[in-house]
This record gives structure tokens, C-alpha cells and sequence, in this order.
């Protein structure tokens, strides 16, 4: 087995590599010098569209048990140089990032899409380090939205220290040239907790989760603010509303013949659709856009912060960075308090959703920055991503089908 075929079958492994439901096809790109390491652009040619790995590479004389990739004929060995302070600590030199207290670093477990890794100031936890997996040609939306907001002064996202950019050849361009994003840096929040675990836990316990709920509607509204301020935006005109019901209509038809119980309800959330479609739509403008109580984390005494701007998983990331309905996120945070309330079990797992779906809104709409929420259309992006939910549970977790049917009956209530 040759190299590139070692490493492919390393990578095929990894929690990051996404492209789990085929026989992958891997090709070297390119390689190109990186700190203490050499920097393998691994293409995928297998799926229905290709996709760039970043796969840096580090050698070291002694074994790195799982973390081995390759060993050469010399003996030495090859492994992820995430796992390697030389690399990473000159990822963050080559941010402009100051690394002279720098004095240790790990990689956290459970990433899913990239790789993180926390780097200690004087024994001190203080920065992180989002190291892109998956390579795409443009800026990547994650790196633009916290930017702005940090340059902005937003208290609602962790501070932005640095990015990194590449080149490599892409000969779909013109240029013959594609450049993007390799990762980037912002300070680290010592003892945050996901907001989805703090949430499912007050659920279990019955405890009143209101006064979270509305600084979480603030965070949002106060998001939306300052994206709106420093961004693009851009009328919904004819175009952008009849795409929008498009797409609504195409997840519909999905749903519709694939679950029944949606197929049952077809007509009466067409008939919110249609009636969404003509009412005023406020401006569009740039969002978070796959906003859920996983994506905040609960910063001890300060709050709520809210991350991973990448927008959804399954978009191509040039539409991620297409001016977008603000509601859209309201709707996604709506939806996860129900996924909350239901995953938690008790006598009112209803209730506590709807109490917490009840302060959220009041304090979005009420908050600097917000952006008005009209009913029919916020309700037709609820049953949208209700929709969307009963079609990935069908195929994934049948069992959970229940969580987003109740969403659409009490949508359509």
C-alpha cells in the first residue's frame, strides 16, 4: 500500500471525514510547508461532489499509538500534527497571535466536523483553535460572522484573535487557484457549559429555565443586531420569496412521502406556507443559521455565548453566506426548547417548552436588535424545520419521530 492510500485509509476513520456512507476515493492535491509539519490537501472524489480534506502531518520518532498515520522508511512516524505543540503553536504565530506565554496544548474529544485545540497561558486555559477539516474556496462563514461581531464589540460571541488562509489548485477556476480558510483562533471560556446539556438537565428536573431563556433571546436579538449593521443586506423581493416557498414545497413533498403523519397533514401546512409568502418579510441580512441550544454555551455568571457560524452542515457553504430570514433563527431555538422538553420526559414536558419558548420570544422582541417577528411567517418557519426534523427522524431515530409531529400540531394549532 502506498502512501496516499495509508493516509486515505487513516482518514477514512477519523470523526471528521464525512463521507461515511460511500467507499471513499482519495487523491493527493497538493502538499504544501506548515509549521513543524507538512500540510496534505486530501481530495475525495467519491461522493456526488468533491470534497477537500486538510490533513497535516508531523513526524516524530516514537509512536503515537492511534494517532499513528504512516511510519516512513526510516522508522520515523507520521501523525496528525494537531497533536503536535510545534504546529499548532505556529498556527496561531502565523495568526499574529501572541504565543510567547504560551506554555501547553490539547485537543478536545467529541468534534465532530473539525478538530479543536485549547492552548494554556502560564498554566491557564485561554484560547482555542478551530482547525477546518473541510476546505472550501471563499472565507468560511464561521471566520466572517465572529470577525464582525468581535470587532463590533459584541458581548455574545467569544473574542476573534486570528484566522489563517491557503491557495490551492482548483482547475474549476479561471484563475486555476481556489483560496479558503485553514482555521482560526478566539479566546477560550474556562468552565462554559453546552447549552443543550444545561437545558436537558433543567427539563429533567423540572426547574423553571425562563431567566435563561429570555438572555438567550437577547443574545440573538443582540446577534442579528450587529450582523444587520456591519453586513449586507437586502430586501425580500419577488425572487428571494418564491425561492424561499420553493424550498419550503421541496422539503414537503419529501416529508409527505416518507411519513405519513406529515402526508396527513400536508394540506393544512401548505396552507401556512401560502399564507406566509404574502405577507411583508423584513430585510435579509446574514444569520447563524443552524441555531440550537447546541450552539450557546453558558458561560458561568456572564451569560450566554453563541458559536459555530458555519450555518447547516448539508448547505453548500457559497449559500451559507447568502442573506437570510432572522426569524429562521428564532424558529431553530424554538424548535430545540421542544426537542428539551420532550427528550426530558415529566408530567409537562410541554409546558416547560412552551413557558421557555413563551420568554424567549418576549425578550427577543424586546431587545436592542431584534428584528420583528411576524407570526405567519415566523410559524412557517417552524413547521419548515419540523418538517425537515420529521424526515431526518424517520430515517435516522424513528423513535424520536414523535418530537417533531408534536412541533407541527402544535405549529398548526
Amino acid at each position: 500500500m502506498g502512501f496516499a492510500e495509508e493516509l486515505g485509509a487513516w482518514v477514512a476513520q477519523q470523526r471528521w471525514y464525512a463521507g461515511k456512507s460511500h467507499a471513499p476515493r482519495f487523491r493527493i492535491l497538493d502538499e504544501q510547508p506548515a509549521p513543524g509539519a507538512t500540510r496534505y490537501l486530501l481530495m475525495d472524489d467519491a461522493g456526488t461532489q468533491p470534497v477537500l480534506y486538510q490533513v497535516p502531518l508531523t513526524r516524530v520518532a516514537e509512536s503515537f499509538e492511534s494517532h499513528d498515520v504512516v511510519t516512513g522508511d526510516d522508522g520515523e512516524t507520521l501523525i496528525d500534527a494537531a497533536r503536535h505543540a510545534g504546529f499548532t503553536v505556529g498556527m496561531l504565530a502565523q495568526m499574529k497571535v501572541d504565543v510567547t506565554r504560551v506554555t501547553g496544548s490539547r485537543v478536545l474529544s467529541g468534534e465532530q466536523s473539525n478538530t479543536s485545540i485549547v492552548f494554556d497561558e502560564d498554566g491557564r486555559p485561554t484560547i482555542i483553535l478551530k482547525l477546518f477539516r473541510t476546505l472550501h474556496h471563499g472565507e468560511n462563514p464561521d471566520v466572517t460572522v465572529q470577525r464582525v461581531l468581535s470587532d463590533a464589540g459584541s458581548p455574545f460571541v467569544p473574542r476573534f484573535l486570528g484566522s489563517l488562509d491557503a491557495q490551492w489548485p482548483d482547475v474549476g477556476r479561471g484563475s486555476g487557484v481556489a483560496h479558503g480558510t485553514l482555521g482560526f483562533a478566539q479566546e477560550f471560556l474556562p468552565g462554559v457549559r453546552d447549552g443543550w446539556e444545561v437545558a436537558l438537565e433543567a427539563a429533567r428536573d423540572g426547574r423553571d429555565f425562563t431567566a435563561a431563556a429570555r438572555d438567550l433571546g437577547t443574545a440573538v436579538a443582540g446577534v442579528h443586531g450587529a450582523l444587520g449593521s456591519a453586513l449586507e443586506t437586502m430586501d425580500a423581493g419577488p425572487g428571494e420569496v418564491a425561492s424561499t416557498g420553493e424550498a419550503w414545497q421541496r422539503r414537503l413533498a419529501i416529508a409527505a412521502s416518507e411519513v405519513p403523519a406529515v402526508a396527513e397533514r400536508r394540506a393544512a401546512i401548505d396552507a401556512v406556507y401560502r399564507a406566509a409568502l404574502d405577507r411583508p418579510w423584513p430585510r435579509l441580512q446574514r444569520i447563524h443559521g443552524d441555531l440550537h441550544l447546541g450552539q450557546v454555551l453558558a458561560v458561568p455568571g456572564g451569560g450566554w455565548r453563541i458559536v459555530d457560524f458555519e450555518g447547516e452542515p448539508l448547505r453548500p457553504m457559497a449559500e451559507r453566506a447568502i442573506p437570510d430570514l432572522p426569524p429562521r433563527d428564532v424558529a431553530g431555538m424554538l424548535r430545540s426548547f421542544d426537542y428539551a422538553g420532550a427528550l426530558a420526559g415529566g408530567s409537562d414536558a410541554r409546558g416547560w417548552a412552551a413557558t421557555c419558548q413563551q420568554a424567549f420570544v418576549e425578550a427577543y422582541t424586546g431587545a436592542p436588535g431584534s428584528v420583528e417577528l411576524d407570526p405567519v411567517l415566523l410559524r412557517a418557519l417552524v413547521l419548515d424545520k419540523a418538517v425537515y426534523e420529521s424526515i431526518y427522524e424517520a430515517r435516522n431515530r424513528p423513535d424520536w419521530l414523535s418530537v417533531p409531529l408534536a412541533g407541527i400540531d402544535a405549529a398548526l394549532a
